[in-house]
């Protein structure tokens, strides 16, 4: 019998085992999720274990608020910074440059080229989630290849026991992707859309025409 409940009253059990390593189902504003410690790098390995996910794919890490990215040395390069700052909390998945001093485990490329995709959604729970647990790797809640699961119910029938708790809430999700965007400079407006997502491409270029 998967164990299913509600966000709200389970964070205390959902930091504690994400704090032991362990992987839980949880929803965002956009898919339904799993979540570990984003800087223990066995939790990470094991999430893609978990999801039959290869290594090259990296995870979008939850941060509890912008400015905590500067604490795990993430810099977001104009405009990513500007644009964070009109859409999040929300379905922005921005590109962030990742210092030498960063401890997480989900970062891609090596050396100066470290960079690592960040959300700060816009669900309470979850980001009180991460302001107990600290940033959290995060990946749709489906074995790799197959449809993300919409709910906590859909994702334990995916993962059954092999996910300790599974959580929901009464926030309705868009069910939509967020939307994944990375400075370039030599684009007319310095970003390039990586995928589209709840956040249209239309919304992203009025934003910047505007600044």
């Amino acid at each position: 019998m998967a164990n299913i409940k509600r966000f709200e009253d389970s964070l205390k059990e959902a930091a504690d085992l994400i704090k032991s390593g362990q992987a839980v189902g949880v929803p965002t504003d956009t898919v339904y999720g799993l979540v570990c410690d984003a800087c223990n790098f066995q939790a990470v390995r094991n999430l893609y274990a978990l999801k039959k996910r290869p290594l090259e794919k990296p995870f979008q890490v939850v941060f509890s608020s912008l400015p905590r990215l500067g604490d795990f040395d993430l810099f977001l390069p104009s405009p990513l910074w500007e644009l964070s700052q009109k859409f999040l909390p929300g379905a922005l998945c921005p590109i962030a440059l990742a210092g030498p001093n960063c401890p997480l485990a989900t970062t891609e490329g090596s050396g100066n080229g470290k960079s690592q995709a960040v959300r700060v959604p816009d669900l309470p729970p979850l980001l009180k989630l991460a302001s107990l647990c600290g940033p959290l790797a995060c990946s749709s809640a489906n074995i790799s290849s197959f449809p993300p699961s919409q709910t906590a119910g859909q994702a334990a029938l995916a993962f059954g026991g092999l996910v300790p708790l599974y959580l929901f809430s009464d926030q309705k999700p868009s069910l939509v992707p967020s939307t994944v965007v990375r400075a370039l400079p030599a684009s007319p407006m310095g970003v390039e859309i990586l995928r589209e997502g709840e956040i249209s491409p239309e919304e992203i270029y009025r934003f910047l025409s505007g600044r």
